[in-house]
């Protein structure tokens, strides 16, 4: 029988953490091999994709220490300085803005295939990295002390297994690791609009009875109009998302501009409209022997702060740095005790971030006169108060300076895509 393909890392999907995950190793010498079920990635050409994220500063300084960023196209990113949150049912209302912080933006909007295609053409720089498209893994099977990965054409294995599959992770269901979805109570409709006015380089949500709605800056499309397109993401009821739903190319804009309080004047759609069911999940742990998980396969959160590939990036920078920290010490990648520093550092952190995320849902939701009041009163407090509303900006730009082994001589910067003036 033919001896089993053997690597020093095996990364079982590549989309953003695994990928990542892949640079930031192979960048340290460390073999690496990626194997992604979906086709070669290619960043989006035209209309702006549906599939958006939001990155912060974190993010940022992560992606361009490992060469990614530098593969994004530039045109189809879009920064931004701004904030703006406030209740509909309400006066309340908090603000924020980079300039506070002397950072260059807030956070950056960009299309999950631009990302994903600027990893994997990053990925061509380093021989220590093999990263295959169209390969379907068939099964993740123990073997002796580790573990043996099968695809339709081989068998794979590797000092460690690192499961970047998602949500219904094959790596984390062979490890026996639960991780039982929960229902949110939402659904998310995404689309992307065009409005009156120009965004100004600002992320807007307004919370509803029914759920949140994001408005976030899309970059300026290449037929004109400048900073005049906006990527939703209206969470609510599945039955308030199914009347939405119902409702024609017209219709649908004047329900959105009414929502948003003409924000940004009229509002009018100009793609498709699309829907997915939100479903938290959080694996017991992030690890087992000779095996870890990043990402969504390891936490998905509610999308209201647009925080869970952020999440996701940094599992993948602090397993890196720890893996780097194993190799220099001369300790085996597997070791458990790396594998659990890796746990200790970001389960706990995850865990914070999605009891926030449910704890913010449910205040929103209450319609009760004493809570209503308390919300609104709590936003404006925020929104007077520096410190507090620093402390918030800081939360949300991300701790980049945690992963001291991996910062090297690359600070952060004002090096970015800079499109926060349309």
């Amino acid at each position: 029988m033919k001896e089993p393909s053997h690597t020093d890392i095996l990364i079982i999907g590549g989309g953003m953490a695994g990928g990542l995950m892949a640079l930031l190793l192979a960048e340290q010498g460390i073999a690496v091999r990626v194997l992604d079920g979906a086709p070669m990635p290619v960043c989006p050409a035209g209309a702006p994709a549906l599939r958006v994220s939001t990155l912060s500063e974190a993010s940022h300084w992560l992606l361009r220490h490992a060469g990614a960023w530098a593969h994004l196209d530039a045109a189809r990113v879009q920064a931004y300085r701004h904030m703006r949150v406030w209740d509909q049912d309400g006066t309340g209302e908090v603000a924020f803005d980079a300039a506070e912080l002397g950072a260059p933006a807030l956070g950056w909007l960009l299309e999950n295939d631009n990302l994903t295609a600027a990893l994997y053409r990053a990925a061509a720089a380093h021989a220590h990295l093999d990263w295959r498209c169209d390969v379907a893994v068939t099964g993740v099977r123990r073997a002796g002390q580790g573990w043996q990965v099968l695809t339709d054409s081989e068998v794979l294995s590797a000092d460690l297994v690192i499961g970047a599959d998602g949500a219904r992770s094959l790596v984390r269901e062979a490890a026996g690791i639960p991780a039982a979805p929960r229902d949110s109570g939402h659904h998310a409709l995404v689309a992307t609009v065009e409005t009156d006015r120009p965004h100004g380089a600002c992320a807007r949500q307004v919370f509803m009875e029914s759920g949140p709605l994001a408005l976030l800056p899309l970059f300026s499309p290449p037929d004109g109009g400048q900073g005049h397109r906006c990527s939703i993401v209206w969470s609510a009821w599945p039955q308030r998302i199914e009347e939405l739903m119902a409702l024609d190319d017209a219709a649908f804009g004047a329900a959105l501009t009414q929502a948003t309080g003409e924000a940004l004047g009229a509002a009018r759609l100009v793609s498709r409209r699309a829907v997915f069911a939100i479903q938290e999940r959080h694996a017991s742990s992030y690890i087992g022997p000779g095996l870890a998980l990043i990402g969504d396969a390891a936490h998905v959160i509610h999308p209201l702060a647009g925080q869970g590939i952020n999440l996701g990036l940094l599992d993948s920078g602090v397993l890196a740095e720890e893996l780097v920290r194993a190799r220099a010490a001369g300790l085996p990648l597997a070791h458990p005790g790396v594998l659990a520093r890796y746990q200790r550092r970001r389960r706990a952190d995850n865990l914070v971030m999605q009891g926030a995320m449910r704890g913010f849902k449910t205040l929103f939701e209450r319609r009760e006169l004493p809570v209503r009041w308390l919300r609104n009163s709590g936003l404006d407090l925020v929104n007077r108060l520096p410190p507090a509303r620093h402390a918030f900006m800081v939360r949300a730009l991300g701790r980049a300076g945690d992963l001291p082994l991996l910062a090297g001589p690359l600070p952060l910067s004002n090096e970015t895509v800079d499109r926060g003036g349309e």
